[in-house]
Order: structure tokens, then sequence, then C-alpha cells
């Protein structure tokens, strides 16, 4: 079987350098209750990996690692560490992403592009979702920025992140809040939000108040227009501000205006108001872009890619189950999606080193014929068939990108 698949050296040295250190740092292999029988940074990150990736009962998980070698621990043992483990996966997952930052990324106007959004996991029969996962991912080489688990109760906001001076952040209807794009403003980057004509006020730079629905009417089906407008709001001291930008605007083709007009009555239903679902029928951005950097029809091309951090998510959900989450506790819950996401980005490594390597691996193979011999053997690092398909998006990625 090939090391990449069950080496796992192989895994550590994907990790950041002090990623033992990390773990010393957030106390997680003091001795606390009689003899402690996971002493190493390594131990316990293979225990979490294992139980996250594999989408295993903790019993299952410590019988699986002691099998192939590791501590023998009891379930209980593994799951006190889980419940204090959260802070350290969180440094860990940031520092590796933070890694990814090195690239030199193509510009837009001088810009490095970001997409933001947020998206809700929940346990199976859960009704409104127990936990929500904020994501910035760079455009040019859909690199992950930052990554953050949070409780339900913290909502989509640009103040979640820490935008980098030139940089320029797109996000949908979540994030057009005027005090998150004057902070993001304020760290030196600019923002290109879907406009949200119910959550953010704006007039013309006179002051003067401004009517959008008449202006959109005019526009002719392709044709990019923009307004220089005035963003009302209130910051955290509920002092009003106003924040400078444009309203960047497009009437859509007929066929995409009616199915946009669907997903609006499909999600308001009978509440949805006239100006709403006129809305849907045209494509409005507010951005502080500089008009000589970025024009309105690059702007409403640029938010048009948006759509690659839904995908993010989609595979996520799909290959990684952050659908199945195991139980109701917050500090396990916020443990397990850190180790789902730390493994997710793991195996986005593996891939890319796997496709590297001549000739190339046949992981399915590997991975079959290592199970019949040894069904212990990727105890160190098991995520199902998730490789395979990793690997396929990985080489769409490299032939489209």
């Amino acid at each position: 079987m090939n090391p990449i698949l069950q080496d796992w050296s192989t895994i550590t040295r994907l990790l950041p350098p002090n990623w033992e250190q990390l773990a010393d740092k957030h106390k997680l292999l003091q001795l606390q209750y009689g003899g402690n029988k996971i002493r190493t940074a390594s131990d316990l990150l293979r225990l979490i990996l294992v139980n996250a990736a594999a989408e295993l009962p903790l019993r299952q998980t410590v019988a699986l690692v002691a099998q192939s070698g590791g501590p023998d621990v009891s379930p209980m043992r593994l799951h006190k560490k889980m419940c204090r483990a959260a802070p350290y996966l969180q440094e860990l997952l940031c520092a590796l992403v933070g890694e990814q930052q090195q690239f030199a990324p193509e510009r837009w106007g001088g810009y490095e592009i970001s997409l933001v959004d947020a998206s809700v996991v929940s346990r199976p029969g859960s009704v409104n979702g127990d936990a929500r996962i904020h994501t910035r991912m760079r455009l040019t080489d859909l690199r992950y920025l930052q990554v953050l688990s949070t409780g339900i109760d913290v909502g989509e906001g640009l103040w979640n992140f820490t935008p980098a001076p030139g940089e320029l952040v797109i996000g949908d209807r979540g994030y057009c809040h005027g005090r998150g794009m004057a902070y993001a403003k304020s760290c030196g980057a600019d923002v290109l939000i879907r406009f949200n004509h119910g959550a953010l006020p704006v007039s013309t730079q006179s002051g003067e108040a401004l009517d959008l629905m008449p202006i959109l009417r005019a526009l002719r089906t392709g044709r990019a227009h923009e307004v220089a407008v005035q963003a009302h709001y209130k910051d955290a001291s509920n002092v009003p501000r106003t924040l400078s930008g444009r309203l960047c605007m497009l009437r859509l083709p007929k066929a995409e205006a009616d199915k946009a007009k669907k997903r609006v009555l499909k999600e308001h239903g009978s509440a949805v108001n006239a100006q709403t679902l006129e809305m849907a029928q045209y494509l409005v951005v507010f951005t502080t872009a500089d008009a000589q950097r970025l024009t309105a029809e690059q702007c409403l091309q640029l938010y048009r890619l948006r759509w690659q951090i839904e995908l993010l998510f989609k595979r996520w959900k799909s290959l990684c189950g952050f659908d199945r989450m195991p139980n109701h506790r917050q500090d396990t819950i916020q443990a397990w999606l850190y180790a789902k996401l730390l493994a997710a980005v793991l195996l986005e490594k593996l891939s890319s080193l796997r496709s590297e390597l001549s000739p190339p691996i046949d992981a399915a193979t590997s991975i079959a014929a290592a199970l019949e011999t040894d069904p212990g053997a990727l105890a160190h690092f098991h995520i199902r068939a998730l490789a395979d398909e990793a690997l396929r998006r990985a080489s769409q990625h490299r032939r489209y990108h």
C-alpha cells in the first residue's frame, strides 16, 4: 500500500511546523486524572481525526486506534479530550490554511479577490441547525484564507473575518450590512456585496432620497449601469454613519429572471412583496471599489464567480458528512466541526500531493487492497471514499482555473 494512505508521518508532514507545540499551549497533554495514556500531540490528533473523519462512535474509534498500535484509552477519556480540543483544532486549522496565502494570485484592477460565505450544519432531524461555518476563500486559486466555526446565534457579517489591505471581498445579500462593510473598509479592503434594498438604505451622493426602481426599469438587457450612492447605517454605538460606494446593476435575461422569481416565491411564499419580486429581475451589487479600478461590468462579472464558495460548502456537506453531527454538546460539536474542516483541508493537500507523483497512484485500488489485508491499516487517517472524489475535483481545478 502506498505510504500516502498508510503512513501517519505523511499526514503530520502536511501540518504546520508548530502543531505539537500548540497542543502543549492549550494544555491538552497535561496529566489530570490517573495515568495519562494520551501523552503526545500525535496520539491526540490521530484519535480525533479518526473519530471525525471516519465518522465512528467513540468506542469504535479507540478500539481501532489501539489495534493499529496507538494508545489504548477509554471512550470517556477521548470524549473529555474532545470537549477541550476545539481551541487547539481551531488554531491548528487557521495555521494550516494560513500557509496557503503565500501564492501570488492574479489581480483584477490590482485587487486580491476573496469570497465569503457561511453555512449552517445540523444533526439529523435538527430543525434550525446547530452550528455555522464561516469561510473566506481566495478566488484566484480557491484556497481557504479563514475558516471559523461558531454557534448558530452568530450571524453572517464581514466582522467575522480579517480582510487584508488591497483585498476585494465578495459576499451575498447576507453580508449587506453597512457596519460590516465599513469594518472591511477600515481594514483597508473594499467590498462587492449583493444589494439588499431592505437592509441597506441608500441615497444619492448629495444626500437626496434615491428611488431605485425607475432606474432599474429603464435598463436594457445585457447593459451594465452604475449609480454613485451613500449607504446609511448605524455603528456599534448606534451613531448614524454613511459609506460611499456604487450600485452596479444589470437586467437579467428573461429566462434567468423567471428562475430568480421562482426562487424568491419559493423562499418567501405568499409573504413576498411586489418590490422584492420585481427586484429579482435584476442583478444589483454594492461596491466600494473605485470606478477607475473596476468598471460596473467587471463588478458584475466578478460577482457571478461567487458561486465557487457555494460549491465548496456543497463538497464539504456531501463528501465530508457535515450533516451528521454526533451529539448536542456545544463544546464537542465545535471540536468535531474543526476536526472535519481539518480533515477536509488535509485531504485536499493529499490529493494535490498525489497528483504530482509519477506514475499516478490508484487510490481506490490501494484502499481496497489495504482493507482486505488489514482493516486497521487506515486507522491513522480513514475518510472512506473521499479520496477519489477529491482527486477528481483537484484535476478539474487544475484544468479550468
